[in-house]
């Protein structure tokens, strides 16, 4: 039993991997209270989860992710952190500055590696959008990353405080303010993921890469995307694609 911890920006999020399938995924918001959080996780870990390899990643503050540390550790958890590397057997980094890349972002292309080696758009939707463009040999092309629709209706909102009103339908021409204040957001994101996945398809010539959605944010995006595969919680299965090269497996 593996325990898989991703502590993002705003959210802690939790699953136990019994070496075939993860289990449920236990998610506490940190944002606004990160002492509810860590009492959450102390509560979850307390009742019944026994001590286990921990792998955590994340991209929290130092002092936020050594609390979230000790909490595992005073549960008896042997706790490990990936750090992003410029290469591995499955993947190269296009950064210059490896340690400038996201370690989420890092290991969800180690998880789109992992699941198919053919290339892929990774589009994750989570405190920002990010997108992720990898080749058929494991060449990490570069990325984007951009707001979120909810940061983007926020952004307005502090610009132009009349225009703020409750998230409402996502259309193509919308005929209410409510309305159009969503669509906007919803569908420049989902243009920005196309028109990336076209351009990948573009550069290296081939007729549709895989496109790979992830993120707690990414539902309302679905329905204006062209096919794709749906995994929210790719950070956690990438923890795994780590862990198994790590060990040459």
């Amino acid at each position: 039993m593996t325990l898989l911890v991703d502590l993002g920006n705003t959210r802690l999020k939790c699953a136990l991997h019994d070496g075939g399938v993860l289990q449920p995924v236990q998610a506490f918001a940190h944002i606004d209270d990160a002492d509810a959080a860590l009492a959450q996780l102390d509560a979850w870990l307390a009742g019944g989860v026994a001590p286990t390899d921990a792998l955590l990643a994340s991209v929290a503050a130092p002092a936020l992710t050594r609390r979230v540390t000790q909490t595992l550790a005073r549960h008896g958890h042997r706790v490990r952190q990936p750090a992003v590397q410029a290469a591995t057997s499955a993947l190269r980094v296009a950064y210059a500055q490896p340690e400038r890349l996201g370690v989420d972002r890092w290991l969800a292309m180690l998880a789109a590696r992992a699941r198919a080696s053919t290339p892929v758009l990774l589009a994750s939707v989570g405190s920002a959008l990010t997108v992720d463009a990898v080749d058929v040999d494991g060449l990490h092309l570069g990325g984007l990353i951009a707001p979120t629709p909810d940061a983007m209706r926020e952004a307005l909102f502090a610009r132009a405080p009349h225009l703020r009103g409750a998230p409402a339908q996502v259309r193509r021409f919308a005929a209410s303010t409510e309305d159009a204040v969503s669509s906007g957001a919803v569908l420049a994101a989902a243009a920005l993921i196309e028109r990336s996945w076209q351009e990948l398809a573009h550069r290296l010539e081939v007729a549709a890469p895989r496109l790979l959605l992830s993120g707690g944010g990414s539902e309302p995006l679905r329905r204006w995307l062209p096919p794709h595969e749906h995994v929210p919680d790719l950070v956690l299965h990438g923890l795994l694609a780590w862990a198994a090269d790590a060990c040459g497996e």
